[in-house]
């Protein structure tokens, strides 16, 4: 019987480990990129950046808070960083009450 299998972990342990460690490396390396594209853009476009990411191309993937700023951005950026757009419409999660 294997004993270690069978033990407790921790909150730390779990955390540190398989899925969730990958998910939270995934999350953290998408808000650092996320933080990078804000510092090239202008302030008022900056402001309505909700999310960036990759995609299996390449392509910088830039999620916008509403339609307007997405098509904003889509008109004045056909690339940003050296990489092409795809511009998203992402509403930002309201927080909890």
């Amino acid at each position: 019987m294997n004993t270690r299998a069978n033990r407790p972990r921790s909150v730390a342990e779990l955390l540190n480990s398989g899925t969730i460690q990958r998910l939270a490396r995934e999350a953290t390396r998408r808000r650092t990129l996320a933080s990078e594209i804000r510092e090239l853009l202008p302030d008022e476009e900056a402001a309505h950046l909700v999310s960036a990411d990759l995609d299996d191309a390449g392509q910088l993937v830039l999620g916008m808070d509403s339609a307007a700023w997405a098509a904003r951005l889509r008109c004045s950026y056909p690339e940003l960083a050296g990489r092409r757009l795809k511009v998203r419409v992402v509403p930002r999660e309201k927080p909890a009450p």
